[in-house]
C-alpha cells in the first residue's frame, strides 16, 4: 500500500490552441486561456509541496503543445492517481455580463456530485466569483472527467468573454486565490498530511500570516512575470540568484541537500510564483 496520495493536474489546452483566448474587445492582449490555466496549476503545484503527496502534470507545462486528451487521461490512469483536477476558463457570454465559476464531473455516484460541490465551495469561498449560472455544478461527459479511473473534476474559473469576469480572471490575485481554493479542497478530500511535522496549513485573507507561523515579510514577493527559470525570476525580483544564495533559500524552505537539480529549482520556482518562498 502506497503512502502518498497522487494528484494529477491538468492545465487545459496549449498556448496556441485556436479560439481559446479572452475576447479582444475586453482584453486587447487576447490573453490565451492556457496562460490563465497554467498559472493556477503552477501555484496549486507549489502549494502542494507543503503536503505529503505526489503531483503529476499531465499537460505540457511549456504550453508549446496541446497534449491530446487521451494522453492526459492515460498518464493519470497509469499512475493510479487519487484525484484529477483539470483547470480551465470558460466562454459563452459573448461580451455581456455575468458568468462565474462552474465545476464539471461525470459519475452516477452521489458522492461525486458532493465532491464537485465541495470543490466549487472551496474555490468560490476564496475568490468570491460565484457568477450568475443557474447550475454551479454540472454532470457532463467531458473527456478527461469521463475516461479517468479516479474522481475527476473540470473547473471553469470564470468567463473569458464576460465584462464582469475578465478583469477579475486577468488579475494575479484571482489566480492565487483560485489555487488556494483548489488546495483547500484537495487537502480536505484526500486527508493530506503535512510534509513537515511542524508545518501549518497556508493561510490567506485578513491574516498577517501566509504559511506556517511566518509573518508576510518573511516571504519573497510573488513572481508574476512570464514563465521562466528560477534564476531569471529571482533576478527579475531583485533577488540574489547565485548558487550560494539559492542554497540558503532552499534550506529555509526545507529543501534538503540542495545541488540545483531541476526538481529542486522547480519546487522553489513554484513557491516563488505562489508567494510562499521563505527568505533565507
Amino acid at each position: 500500500m502506497r503512502n502518498k496520495p497522487i494528484i494529477a493536474l491538468d492545465a487545459g489546452h496549449g498556448m496556441q490552441t485556436p479560439g481559446k483566448r479572452c475576447l479582444k474587445a475586453i482584453d486587447p492582449a487576447e490573453t490565451r486561456e492556457w496562460a490563465l490555466n497554467d498559472r493556477i496549476a503552477d501555484q496549486v503545484q507549489g502549494l502542494l509541496t507543503a503536503y505529503d503527496c505526489t503531483v503529476i502534470r499531465v499537460d505540457d507545462t511549456t504550453g508549446g503543445k496541446d497534449v491530446a486528451l487521451s494522453a492526459r487521461v492515460k498518464a493519470a490512469n497509469n499512475v493510479k492517481a487519487d484525484m484529477y483536477i483539470s483547470i480551465h476558463h470558460n466562454a459563452g457570454i459573448g461580451g455581456g455580463i455575468g458568468g462565474g465559476t462552474v465545476v464539471y464531473y461525470c459519475s452516477s455516484k452521489d458522492e461525486r456530485r458532493v465532491q464537485a460541490m465541495h470543490l466549487y465551495d472551496s474555490v468560490t469561498a476564496r475568490t468570491g466569483l460565484f457568477g450568475n449560472r443557474s447550475s454551479k455544478v454540472i454532470k457532463y461527459g467531458w473527456y478527461v472527467v469521463k475516461h479517468t479511473t479516479m474522481p475527476a473534476f473540470l473547473i471553469e474559473n470564470g468567463f473569458m468573454d464576460s465584462l464582469t469576469d475578465v478583469p477579475i480572471i486577468l488579475s494575479a490575485t484571482h489566480a492565487t486565490r483560485t489555487a488556494q481554493g483548489i488546495v483547500d479542497f484537495l487537502a480536505a478530500e484526500l486527508c493530506l498530511s503535512f510534509a513537515q511535522e511542524d508545518s501549518q496549513r497556508p493561510q490567506t485573507g485578513g491574516s498577517t500570516v501566509i504559511g506556517g507561523n511566518h509573518p508576510m515579510d518573511t516571504y519573497y514577493p510573488a513572481y508574476t512575470g512570464p514563465k521562466t527559470t528560477l534564476s531569471a525570476a529571482m533576478t527579475a525580483l531583485g533577488i540574489n540568484a547565485s548558487y550560494a544564495h539559492r542554497k540558503l533559500i532552499a534550506k529555509a524552505n526545507n529543501i534538503t541537500v540542495y545541488i540545483g537539480t531541476a526538481t529542486q529549482n522547480t519546487r522553489m520556482y513554484n513557491l516563488l510564483v505562489a508567494g510562499f518562498l521563505l527568505k533565507e
